[in-house]
């Protein structure tokens, strides 16, 4: 009984075996005849493909699926001639030195970079090709090459011209008052930078596709004094018979004024107010003007300086009120700032002792470098 029901399962498994093979052996046949009924079709449409890219292909974001490479840098020209145009930038610090990219003859090398994404979008074996066609889910490509052609010489001479802006001396901070009013202007470190390694950044940048170098330096100095810290100060513009009420950079007020004539001319200059007078008394130094006047005159009407009189340390000049007024707006003083009597009582109320007072021959023309600190600021 035994026996016979061993040979019973071995019959069954028999029966299994061949029934498994026969299956195998259909499904073989099968792919084999799938594959040779679809191979010549899939290397059919592979041969036709060729010579174009692949479906859904891109350069620099530009669509060029089926297009043959002729028809991909035409189209290329046309949707990428705003990245061709953009300028190259040379950066440092929060400094731009900017040239268009015509200045150096900087153009997209097209045909080549349709050249190196062509190679790239069909450098994929046959079979997987051949899988991915049958599949129905061709290969992403979305590439990022960008080639460009320039002049070296143009692009040597526009490093050249900017070296002289990025290799500085350190400036520390300090109020310009060259324009004709308060600026206060920031520090800057001073910098050192090579010139072939300026060029050579610059090279790297283009070939890598980028707009925009950043600058290497090779030595950096941090300015000592990064902050201004005058508070109210006093400027006169000779040249305009100008005189300004700064809070820093905040002009709080400006009136016309008197300024001392071409035999008598105010010093120009940056000056401190070492004494400020109510009612001042006017004394008599010898000058020629004055040989014909009494030694002294008391606080009244009939006092040259008014009733207000703020002395500066800068060759005796004296800001002061005036009873007459028509010499205001006229280089008519001698050396000192005349101003209406209401005004310069309006002015006196902001002075302090040791207040700056900055004398400029004119606008754009001060006469003196704003830039270097006053001698009189000490070494705080």
């Amino acid at each position: 009984m035994r026996n016979t029901s061993v040979t019973y399962k071995s019959i069954i498994w028999i029966g299994e075996q061949k029934s498994y093979r026969v299956t195998l052996l259909v499904g073989v046949a099968f792919l084999a005849f799938l594959m040779l009924a679809v191979c010549p079709f899939l290397l059919a449409n592979d041969a036709h493909s060729f010579g174009r890219f692949p479906d859904g292909a891109k350069l620099l974001g530009v669509s060029v699926g089926a297009l043959t490479k002729d028809a991909a840098v035409a189209k290329c020209k046309e949707q990428l001639s705003g990245l061709a145009s953009q300028p190259v930038t040379l950066k440092v610090d929060n400094e731009n030195y900017v040239i268009p990219a015509s200045g150096i003859g900087l153009q997209l090398d097209y045909q080549k970079m349709v050249d190196e994404a062509y190679n790239q979008a069909w450098h994929v074996s046959l079979a997987e090709r051949m899988i991915r066609r049958f599949l129905g889910k061709p290969r992403k490509v979305d590439i990022a090459v960008t080639r460009v052609t320039y002049d070296r010489t143009m692009l040597a001479e526009f490093v050249n011209g900017a070296m002289g802006s990025i290799n500085c001396k350190t400036r520390n901070a300090f109020l310009d008052v060259s324009s004709g009013r308060a600026v206060i202007m920031p520090s800057r470190d001073g910098r050192q930078a090579d010139t072939n390694q300026v060029f050579t950044a610059a090279e790297q940048a283009l070939l890598a596709g980028e707009r925009t170098v950043k600058v290497p330096l090779v030595k950096r100095m941090p300015a000592k004094a990064t902050q201004v810290k005058i508070e109210k100060l006093i400027l006169v513009n000779l040249h305009d018979h100008v005189l300004s009420l700064y809070n820093g950079d905040q002009l709080l007020g400006q009136w016309s004024v008197a300024t001392g004539s071409k035999k008598y001319p105010t010093c120009i200059g940056q000056w401190k107010v070492v004494k400020a007078e109510k009612n001042p008394t006017w004394y008599n130094r010898g000058s020629t003007w004055a040989e014909n006047m009494p030694d002294s005159l008391p606080p009244g009407p009939d006092n040259p300086l008014g009733t207000r009189a703020i002395t500066i340390n800068g060759g005796g000049v004296l800001i002061h009120g005036t009873p007459d007024t028509g010499s205001i707006g006229y280089s008519a003083s001698h050396g000192c700032v005349r101003m209406r009597i209401p005004e310069v009582e309006a002015l006196f109320e902001h002075v302090t002792i040791g207040m700056p007072v900055y004398i400029i021959r004119e606008s754009g023309n001060p006469g003196w470098d704003c830039s270097k600190k006053p001698f009189w600021w000490g070494a705080g």
